[in-house]
């Protein structure tokens, strides 16, 4: 038998073998994700996310189901944030382990998200399914501190005012990306109700202001 249908036969093997792999982490996690499936954000989008929320290098981006860690990593190159990814696929928690080995800065936790507390991160990312939103308004409602920054892919949170959407000019990738910002009832850790995410270029901290203000001007 020629060489090349060798070759011919060992890569379609290989990527049959792929696809039965990544079928089969899907069907394993059903149950938990509801539907939702292992689905990369585009460069794109994670770059209209990156530049729409400034973060500093001592604030926490966490990302609610990172798949391949790319969110993380993209944050992490342009800010030096901390940063921690949420994964219960078994393929999505390889790829983004071995994608983000040696980086200090970026935890990988293959942990059901609906069960960590978020109560100190600065920034939430989450691009997962509609019918699991309501729940996640109501557990970051119950889990963030004043002032954290929520930014949806695709899908809205029932129930939160947007205080920015970012709409897209591409023929593929124009989906909505939703920002919110956590309601301030309650004192920050400072032990005031000021917002202390974005700090001024002076150091200082802004005193409350209309959201949208401060998105658009930080």
């Amino acid at each position: 038998m020629a060489t090349w249908i060798w070759i011919f036969i060992i890569l379609a093997g290989s990527l049959f073998a792929l696809k039965i792999i990544y079928v089969l982490c899907i069907a394993l996690v059903l149950p938990v994700t509801q539907g939702a499936l292992y689905v990369s954000t585009s460069q794109t989008k994670i770059s209209a996310f990156i530049n729409a929320v400034p973060m500093r290098a001592d604030q926490m981006l966490v990302d609610l189901g990172c798949g391949d860690g790319r969110v993380l990593r993209k944050a992490l190159k342009r800010y030096g944030v901390r940063t921690v990814g949420y994964e219960i696929n078994p393929l999505a928690y390889l790829k983004a382990r071995i994608f983000s080995f040696g980086s200090s800065k970026i935890k990988i936790r293959r942990q059901n998200f609906w069960e960590a507390d978020l109560s100190d991160a600065d920034v939430v990312f989450c691009y997962l399914y509609p019918d699991v939103m309501k729940r996640l308004a109501a557990k970051l409602a119950a889990d963030l501190k004043p002032g954290a920054v929520i930014v949806s892919s695709n899908f809205s949170l029932p129930g939160w005012v947007p205080s920015k959407i970012v709409k897209l000019k591409h023929s593929l990738h124009n989906d909505p990306i939703f920002i919110y910002r956590s309601q301030i009832g309650a004192p920050c850790p400072a032990g005031n109700n000021r917002i202390q995410w974005p700090l001024p270029a002076n150091g200082g901290v802004h005193e409350k202001a209309p959201l949208i203000w401060l998105l658009n001007n930080n």
